[in-house]
């Protein structure tokens, strides 16, 4: 199954999302919807930084890395 930026901002826009920096010492950030995180992703440096995002629901959380974080940041672009 191909991933669907669109589709995912859209889903978990509900949805509790941490981003997490892969440096040494970063504590992750909460946000309330995967936009929000987006946002702060590409705002941070998530361009020339490794990252995480985390998707946090019941039953299992989805973890999109640097690359799908960048797909996201770049569908969110054009969603607006």
């Amino acid at each position: 199954m191909a991933f669907d930026p669109v589709k995912a901002l859209t889903n978990y826009s509900d949805a509790e999302c941490s981003v997490q920096f892969l440096i040494a010492g970063t504590p992750a950030s909460v946000f309330p919807s995967l936009e929000e995180a987006v946002i702060f992703a590409r705002d941070n440096g998530a361009g020339w930084k490794d990252i995480e995002i985390t998707v946090h629901l019941d039953r299992e959380d989805i973890v999109y890395a640097t690359g799908k974080t960048r797909t996201l940041i770049e569908a969110l672009r054009q969603k607006r």
